[in-house]
């Protein structure tokens, strides 16, 4: 016999383990998140005041602190300078013997001239050689060879020319920057006798020779420059509290970086650690808020602690995408930080995002340098995407969202910026279009990320409940050939799981999928359900062993969760399966194993009891009442609504009573809304049917004075005691008072089996037609008569 208590061993040092890891990852992601609001001044080699040199660029507006005035030394020096620039050199007079040095080179060069030209053994070209080696002129080869075919007199006339020319602009006084002047206006100075060939001869031999003859005088110049400079009154600096010394984005020059010294701005004292304390105090504040509210009105998202960390992790890569487009005024209006709100809503539910939404709104507001105008428009526009976004499993919903997000941040954006002079470098109506691109991004950064963590978590989003969902599943399809009974079942329980989770606002698209999938453990053992036998055939009563059925009817729960395992269905439909029987008796073969032993003492009850854990949530709560109902309901075919409510009293008693619904999260004011849902959709299923000529009535079909179930039927829950919850106590029939015609003498009745044996004796039911279609419900509707919308459906 398996032992089911085993399951626990190890339990608490595993549970110790995951609180450490807990503990651990929520620590690291408030650290993160203090950083992140801190980095500028924990890092400040970035743009820290203290490490700030000429040429550096900051992020952000630097302020004066107090009013000052003083005498700026850079700005006195630069006009210093700049009267020194004015002063003109001062020359000394043309210096005579540079011309006569000149002259005395070219009669120099003369006379080499004639020497070659006279040479009566050298060649033409053997003589303009010559002629160029002369190291005092720059002359080319066809000059030298003009100078060589030269006829005497020409040549005559020429050097004379030379000689003059020379002279003549040598006497006048030549700076080094006038002589390029000098040079271009040479061919004017020569004698317009010449033809144009002699006179370029002239011009070269003299344009090689001119040199300046007149000199700075440093002395002189020095002596002006520094009574220039002496004459220049000190220039005083003056700025007021708040005036910025420093915009953000410039490049800091001597003068800024002399202001900064003045304000002792450059010897600030270390405070990386009190600003990471005050950047820690900050996410401190957020995430003890957030851990109050989650122990105090959120239990079900308390104990999924590894969803807490995912959706601390996505609030700290927020935050770092604010950092990243926090460095400019307008930038940040174009960051969708609503698109992390309207995924929370999708994955943990809208009240769990708008506190998402005021705890982003505080801490980008601290990023914005305490600006409650990005504060605003961020906690505006996550609060009204939040509130907008009603069915995550529908991909326009999450359009609409982003839509009414941008009418918020336009809003947020007229309230700070119509009619106020804007600061430089801001464009109101920019503003107005990164606003509303900011919630178009949203919504896609919001569908992105859904999709995302559906696939790599596996979290029964909107998305993945409706895939869940689709006939067409692989395991759905296993289950409706292999157990068609228990198919038909969790139809019906789908069914009434979802009405009554909606009419009680909790997740009614998370029940009906799981409702669904948590009998799928019989699909191993369908025979040994009542549901799924027939022609009168009951394995359990060849067994004959109250300990192997009791195992066989409990393992479903088991088996149905390493199916679930194995076929990737996520955690939280996994918990439906294990929690949809709670920790109940198999009573019905406890009863028959204490009949069999004959002594209470030597049958253990741990055997026949499944092993949990208790509904952990409404959702599998109003689960475990619904698959309790429908198939008890079915099993007894009540013939009035009477005995249909007397039916559901009696297990919503007893459960309650079990302390079954103790950790579900379910009130006394859900218990009866979601009884009578119940009631109204099992009444229109199991109504009385119609009695043709020569049919046999079945006992319950006839009616008794008092519309209760007939005495003949009170006989299979002496556990069960006095109802809380409504009326009159009554026992469940036994399986031999409520066949639907007399037992045969032989072989006598085969008992039925169903997974509601806590409850009562399982009863046959050999009733194969189809059964019924559940009517839609009445709309629920609110004070006003009008009808409420559906609650929103979260994970």
């Amino acid at each position: 016999m398996r032992d089911w208590g085993q399951r626990l061993t190890g339990g608490l040092t595993s549970e110790r383990l995951q609180t450490v890891g807990f503990g651990l990852g929520v620590v690291v992601i408030t650290m993160l998140s203090a950083l992140i609001l801190s980095f500028d001044e924990v890092f400040p080699a970035s743009v820290g005041l203290g490490t700030l040199q000429v040429g550096s660029v900051t992020s952000s507006d630097i302020r004066a602190p107090f009013g000052i005035t003083y005498t700026s030394d850079v700005l006195t020096e630069a006009r210093r300078r700049a009267a020194v620039d004015q002063v003109s050199a001062i020359y000394q007079p043309p210096d005579p013997s540079v011309a006569r040095q000149q002259v005395a080179l070219l009669g120099q060069i003369i006379d080499f001239v004639e020497d070659v030209r006279s040479d009566p053994y050298g060649t033409t070209a053997q003589k303009a050689s010559d002629i160029e080696k002369i190291t005092a002129l720059a002359l080319d080869p066809s000059m030298s060879t003009v100078v060589v075919g030269m006829d005497g007199d020409t040549w005559n006339a020429v050097r004379a020319e030379m000689a003059l020319v020379l002279e003549r602009i040598m006497r006048e006084s030549i700076r080094e920057s006038d002589l390029p002047q000098v040079i271009d206006q040479l061919p004017m100075q020569v004698s317009v006798r010449f033809d144009p060939v002699a006179a370029g001869v002239v011009a070269a031999f003299v344009r090689d020779l001119l040199r300046p003859n007149r000199f700075v005088n440093a002395a002189a110049t020095t002596t002006a420059q520094a009574a220039a400079a002496d004459a220049v009154i000190p220039e005083s600096r003056s700025f007021e509290r708040g005036q910025i010394i420093v915009r953000a984005g410039e490049l800091i020059d001597d003068a800024d970086y002399e202001a900064l010294q003045q304000f002792n701005l450059l010897d600030t004292p270390d405070q990386r650690f009190e600003s990471f304390l005050r950047a820690l105090m900050a996410c401190g504040v957020v995430f003890v808020s957030f851990g109050l509210y989650v122990n105090r009105s959120n239990r079900q998202l308390a104990s999924q602690r590894g969803l807490i960390l995912l959706l601390g992790a996505m609030f700290v890569i927020t935050l770092l995408g604010a950092r990243a487009f926090s460095g400019d005024a307008g930038v940040i209006t174009l960051y969708p930080a609503a698109g992390l709100t309207l995924l929370v809503v999708a994955i943990s539910g809208v009240d769990v995002a708008l506190l998402v939404s005021m705890a982003l709104a505080f801490l980008i507001g601290w990023l914005g340098e305490a600006s409650l105008e990005v504060a605003a428009l961020v906690g505006v526009g996550a609060v009204m995407g939040t509130l907008s976004l009603r069915r995550s499993e529908r991909l326009n919903s999450f359009f609409f969202a982003g839509l009414v997000v941008a009418l918020a941040n336009i809003i947020v954006i007229g309230m700070f910026h119509l009619g106020t002079p804007n600061a430089e470098g801001v464009n109101t109506a920019l503003l107005f279009l990164y606003a509303l691109f900011n919630g178009v991004l949203s919504g896609m950064v919001a569908l992105a990320g859904l999709y995302l963590i559906t696939l790599l978590f596996n979290l029964p989003t909107g998305l993945k409940l409706v895939e869940l969902s689709q006939p067409s599943q692989p395991l759905l399809q296993r289950l409706l050939r292999e157990a068609p009974g228990t198919y038909q079942h969790s139809l019906q329980v789908a069914n009434l799981g979802e009405q009554a989770a909606d009419a009680v606002g909790a997740n009614a698209a998370l029940v009906r999928v799981a409702a669904l999938y948590h009998d799928i453990g019989k699909i191993l053992n369908p025979a040994f359900f009542v549901e799924n036998q027939a022609d009168n055939v009951n394995p359990h009563d060849m067994l004959n062993d109250p300990y192997r059925s009791a195992d066989l009817i409990i393992s479903h729960v088991v088996d149905g969760d390493k199916m679930a395992r194995s076929y990737r269905l996520p955690q939280r439909i996994r918990d439906f399966i294990l929690e949809h029987h709670g920790t109940t008796l198999v009573s019905y073969f406890y009863n028959q194993a204490l009949s069999q032993a004959g002594s209470d003492e030597t049958v253990d009850a741990d055997q026949f009891t499944y092993p949990g854990p208790k509904p952990r949530s409404r959702e599998t709560a109003i689960l475990m009442l619904a698959d309790n109902c429908e198939s008890t309901v079915r099993a007894i075919k009540p013939s009035n609504k009477a005995q249909i409510e007397e039916i559901i009293d009696r297990i919503f008693d007893t459960r309650v009573r079990e302390g079954q619904l103790s950790a579900s999260g379910l009130t006394l004011n859900d218990l009866p809304t979601v009884r009578d849902i119940f009631v109204d959709m099992l009444q229109a299923v199991f109504h009385p049917r119609i009695q043709y000529p020569n049919a046999p009535s079945p006992e319950l079909g006839k009616r008794h004075p008092d519309d209760r179930l007939p005495e003949s039927t009170i006989a299979g829950l002496s556990e069960v005691g006095t109802s809380k919850l409504v009326a009159p106590r009554i026992e469940l029939p036994k399986e031999a008072e409520i066949k639907r015609e007399p037992a045969p003498p032989t072989p006598p009745p085969i008992p039925r089996y169903s997974q509601t044996q806590d409850i009562a004796p399982a009863i046959l039911d050999d009733d194969d037609s189809p059964m019924p279609d559940v009517p839609p419900l009445p709309r629920r509707t609110d004070e006003n008569g009008e009808v409420k919308p559906p609650k929103d459906n979260h994970v």
